[in-house]
């Protein structure tokens, strides 16, 4: 499933933001675990400590990174997910524009995107300060889905048996689960994924 694409406030220093870009980058290609911190202040020439006159500590650098990452695919989601009811003139074209949207997430092309996002989950669990800068830009995403099955729910477009906030996260919940077909040596028939989808949406979620 970018704009305001960092969790940081606006006017970060520009030491900050060269740190977290060079990061950034390094993330195209190479995991989180295996970058340390001597190949971004080799990337940057910035010195040490710089680096923690700006960050708590290295995993501080890393985790603002991956929440650069992932809050540009958010607010990118969020925009076309705040388009399906203003676009929508009844039932058949929301469920569509909804299908196409969830149907995009899907896609194997975006496997890195789940990877990344499976990983941050993983490290939120023990990490307070990183679970509260995560749920500040996963919020921002389950909040827009809550509004638009709101809206179309007062439309009558879609079932009233389950709460908004409730669809919003099995919305997201069943993207994420396509890592399992990610991992597999076994790959299933991508449309046959997607036929369940459209399959779900009508029966379950449709009124």
């Amino acid at each position: 499933m970018a704009s305001q694409a960092s969790v940081k406030p606006r006017g970060d220093h520009p030491t900050k933001l060269k740190l977290r870009d060079a990061v950034v980058v390094m993330m195209e290609r190479t995991a989180p675990e295996d970058i340390h911190s001597e190949f971004v202040l080799q990337e940057t020439g910035i010195s040490r400590g710089s680096l923690y006159h700006h960050y708590e500590d290295f995993t501080d650098l890393l985790e603002d990174a991956m929440l650069y990452r992932f809050s540009a695919g958010v607010e990118a989601s969020t925009g076309a997910i705040e388009a399906i009811v203003g676009n929508s003139r009844n039932q058949e074209e929301f469920l569509s524009l909804l299908e196409g949207v969830t149907r995009a997430t899907q896609s194997r092309e975006l496997a890195d995107s789940r990877f990344d996002r499976a990983r941050m989950l993983a490290m939120a669990q023990h990490n307070e300060r990183f679970r509260k800068k995560l749920a500040a830009v996963q919020d921002r995403l389950t909040d827009a889905l809550t509004e638009c099955f709101r809206q179309a729910q007062e439309k009558g477009w879609l079932n009233t048996d389950f709460k908004p906030h409730t669809g919003a996260i099995f919305i997201q919940a069943y993207t994420l689960g396509k890592l399992v077909d990610d991992v597999s040596e076994n790959h299933m028939d991508d449309s046959d994924w997607e036929n369940l989808i459209t399959l779900i949406a009508n029966r379950a979620l449709a009124t």
